[in-house]
């Protein structure tokens, strides 16, 4: 099935050389763009940063591979310009298809570029915000109930956050940037633990739907995981 007029349909990759474009995130980063969309080869290139040539290069893979369509053509002194799309709006990679050994190999060459793209955006947020860096550095605090709370700061905790909020309460006033990057644990029975799963995805879908042209753009990360002791 190749998905192009049912939206809905997932497009199965079986080729194991489409099935890498989609597995590895390096390679997926200029797929990633058309999906869908109707774009041109010099404004990709422009977003991803690369030359034009290495744009059409690998749109030319794309475009052998199946995973992309010209859209349109339009007549220009030269060269014509083309425009392309992903040849689905959804794709799904069955594991069998990828060269990855192990459900964790797939889930880390598939990931790794956003999570690289995060550590980055971090990185670059947290630096702008320090104010002396002899208190940059990392905090861990907890009590006799266990660890409360394990984050990256760039200022010197005062001592007196509220437990509510801990080290983090000073990002919330209205003169500090909108971040936030915290990992803690908390002890949920399931019920709260499924609850707290809902309103995670509810507020995904709250914000994400806004698309405020005014607005600035930010990476969302929401993670809740069961944890297993060894």
């Amino acid at each position: 099935m190749t998905g192009k007029d049912s939206p809905s349909v997932w497009q199965r990759l079986d080729d194991p050389q489409a099935a890498s474009v989609l597995a590895d995130a390096r390679s997926r980063r200029y797929l990633e763009p058309f999906i869908w969309r109707e774009r041109r080869i010099t404004e990709v290139a422009r977003e991803l940063g690369v030359t034009k040539n290495a744009m059409l290069y690998q749109v030319n893979k794309l475009l052998r591979l199946g995973l992309l369509e010209v859209t349109r053509t339009e007549a220009r002194a030269g060269r014509a310009i083309r425009s392309y799309r992903s040849s689905s709006p959804r794709y799904f990679v069955p594991f069998t298809a990828t060269t990855a050994e192990s459900i964790a190999a797939l889930y880390q060459s598939s990931l790794d570029n956003a999570h690289r793209s995060v550590l980055t955006l971090l990185t670059q947020a947290w630096s702008a915000l320090a104010e002396d860096p002899r208190w940059f550095g990392l905090y861990t605090s907890g009590d006799e109930q266990g660890l409360h709370s394990h984050v990256l700061l760039p200022v010197r905790p005062t001592g007196e956050e509220p437990a509510s909020t801990g080290l983090l309460q000073w990002l919330l006033e209205d003169d500090v940037p909108a971040l936030w990057d915290n990992t803690a644990p908390v002890q949920l029975s399931r019920e709260n633990a499924k609850r707290l799963q809902r309103e995670l995805h509810d507020l995904h879908l709250k914000y994400s739907g806004l698309k405020e042209d005014t607005g600035d753009t930010f990476v969302l990360r929401l993670t809740l995981i069961p944890l297993v002791e060894p």
